[in-house]
């Protein structure tokens, strides 16, 4: 008799739900429903906080770039000008020019007035007459300074929520190089003298707002609801259309955020006048050819190529004319660097690199005098040159396999010095630093 109960409740409750068929498969849409929206919630979430995290780091680095070329580029040549005198207090100077401090403060304040992105120095150690603003002003800030002094080789970011408004918080150190030591620990203002080359001495940062994203995000959210409740009526066929058009916006979603993705490490890797790979993508490169050679016991090959006398083709010709010489000359070095693995590259202003793996000193220097006379078929005029009446170029060469106690750092080095030794005899040629960095010299004249 209980078995027989049990049956018999088992066969109504199946009657129940056979009658209910309606009820039962708009409860089933209805969870359905509640998880995909958590998915799309969540899955909107991660797509903010990457598209933010992505939009300040490109936003860092661009600062970062201008003024550390403001530094290279303006302030230390103007420093040697009579009567010119870099502060932060240049307004009140007849012949003054900001400092590089003072002009990434103005620069991000500038970017702040004109954008929603709020961008700011600050430092536990500000001078005095930033005593009032130059400081963390908050929780985050405070928190910032501390895991980076911490932490320098990683960022510090989250959302937070700034005044009325919610934003992505992005924090990243600003480390102390030799000419910053130098100034910090002997101006009559600063208010630390101890400083030391990689000692974090501030943060830069950058907040943007997230309520129009997540405005967005949930306004999606909220019509693909009303979407999914219309057709809460039309019972199994509509939740399967549902579930399907959900799954596919997903798709399309991933695969467009993977899209941008690429395109930005693409152009990230880029240098932005000569579209070949720039100074970080080489770096990056040059690490990893390290590493393979040193296991595989192969030769790495490294050429420096100077161009010769481009400030003075600049100053002759023009900085249009000049953008379109090191364009000219960066395709032509690329053009010999086609092998898997090889990296052409923007060392830095006119200076390119050549990154060579398993080729020896030998062919390195065929490939750096291939390269030379390419450029020097370019027949560019250059009038003003004391290596000759065309465009040329210097370039030192250095090989090595890489082992143990050596470092990457040891065949910049080497090539560096090939380099300079190329200019001393008297430029548009090739000088090498063979292998184990023993220097073997070949001129385009031998």
């Amino acid at each position: 008799m209980p078995h027989f109960a049990a049956k018999r409740a088992g066969y109504q409750l199946l009657g129940f739900l056979y009658r209910r068929t309606i009820l039962v498969l708009s409860s089933l849409l209805i969870v359905a429903v509640a998880i995909a929206l958590l998915s799309m919630s969540h899955l909107s979430n991660m797509l903010i906080e990457a598209q933010a995290l992505q939009s300040a780091q490109l936003s860092a680095n661009a600062l970062n770039a201008a003024r550390t070329l403001y530094s290279d580029n303006v302030v230390s040549r103007v420093r040697e000008l009579p009567d010119v005198e870099v502060s932060h207090d240049y307004y009140h100077l007849p012949h003054g020019v900001p400092n590089p401090a003072t002009y990434t403060i103005e620069l991000g304040t500038k970017l702040s007035d004109n954008t929603n992105t709020l961008v700011r120095l600050y430092s536990d150690y500000p001078f005095p007459h930033r005593k009032d603003t130059g400081g963390p002003q908050d929780g985050f800030q405070r928190e910032a300074i501390e895991r980076l002094r911490a932490h320098p080789e990683q960022p510090f970011f989250r959302r937070d929520q700034l005044g009325d408004y919610a934003a992505f918080r992005y924090a990243e150190p600003i480390l102390m190089g030799p000419s910053c030591v130098s100034c910090h620990n002997s101006h009559p203002d600063s208010p630390r003298k101890d400083w030391r080359v990689g000692d974090v001495r501030g943060v830069l940062e950058i907040s943007q707002p997230i309520d129009s994203l997540m405005g967005l995000a949930l306004k999606g959210i909220r019509m693909t609801l009303m979407r999914l409740v219309i057709i809460l009526g039309l019972g199994l066929v509509g939740l399967t259309f549902v579930m399907g058009r959900l799954r596919h916006t997903t798709r399309e979603l991933q695969h467009k955020v993977s899209e941008q993705t690429a395109e930005l490490r693409r152009l990230a890797s880029l240098d932005g006048l000569t579209q070949i790979s720039n100074r970080r993508s080489f770096d990056q490169q040059l690490q990893e050819e390290w590493q393979r050679g040193g296991r595989s016991n192969l030769p790495l090959s490294l050429i420096l190529c100077d161009v010769d006398c481009f400030k003075q083709y600049n100053d002759t010709y023009g900085h249009q004319a000049g953008d379109a010489c090191l364009q000219a000359v960066a395709q032509m070095i690329a053009q010999h660097g086609q092998r898997v693995g090889d990296l052409a590259a923007r060392y830095g202003g006119e200076e390119f690199a050549l990154l060579l793996p398993n080729t020896d000193n030998v062919g390195a220097l065929q490939v750096a005098e291939q390269v030379r006379l390419a450029v020097q078929n370019l027949e560019i005029c250059h009038n003003s040159s004391i290596a000759g009446e065309c465009v040329s170029l210097s370039l030192g060469v250095a090989t090595v396999i890489p082992k143990l106690p050596q470092t990457a750092k040891d065949l910049v080095a080497a090539a560096d010095a090939a380099l300079y030794q190329a200019k001393q005899q008297g430029r548009n040629r090739s000088v090498g630093n063979a292998s184990e960095l023993a220097i073997s010299v070949h001129t385009s004249g031998e």
